[in-house]
């Protein structure tokens, strides 16, 4: 199965290859711009580069993105990459994944967040295989926790550092 881009009304969400995971790794940009995306300097982001390292062996085993890789975030105006979102693996036997993102600084607060990660919470109730989305933030991290929030997460646990999230996929 090929995957295909997510589009909303402002962003492009296009999952991450395994020729752009490395190149990204490698320092490049060229991969980006072979699909016509402005590189951004402020990104891919510390979070991101530790991850794309998992990222490239997983789809050097199963070859083709699955959609619980990574997804650069393309602005449609600029067509300039300006974060990521996606999950941190495959859902585990109770179908459960966790959702992650970030948005390049000088970037934020103009809903764009908020906007991919409705739409990849939507990509995910889509899939058979997902009935549980979680999400950990940082209590500090206000901005966030709204967000998460927003999109209809609810929180299950907290710690001395964390608050825990869910969303429960609806039964239709």
């Amino acid at each position: 199965m090929s995957l295909k881009n997510i589009n909303t009304d402002r962003l492009i969400l296009i999952p991450i290859t395994l020729n752009l995971a490395k190149d990204l790794m490698a320092g490049s940009n060229d991969e980006l711009k072979k699909l016509g995306i402005k590189p951004n300097e402020n990104w891919p982001t510390s979070d991101t580069k530790d991850i794309l390292p998992i990222i490239s062996k997983n789809l050097e085993k199963d070859k083709i993105p699955s959609g619980f890789e990574t997804w650069p975030i393309i602005r449609k105006d600029t067509m300039q990459v300006i974060g990521d979102i996606g999950f941190h693996g495959k859902p585990n036997e109770n179908g459960e994944v966790e959702v992650g993102y970030g948005i390049v600084e000088n970037q934020r607060k103009q809903g764009f967040g908020f906007e991919a990660l409705s739409a990849i919470i939507d990509w995910a109730n889509l899939q058979k295989n997902v009935s549980i989305i979680k999400a950990e933030c940082l209590i500090e991290n206000k901005p966030s926790l709204r967000m998460l929030e927003k999109v209809g997460m609810k929180e299950v646990d907290r710690d001395n550092e964390l608050i825990y999230w869910e969303f429960i996929k609806p039964v239709l």
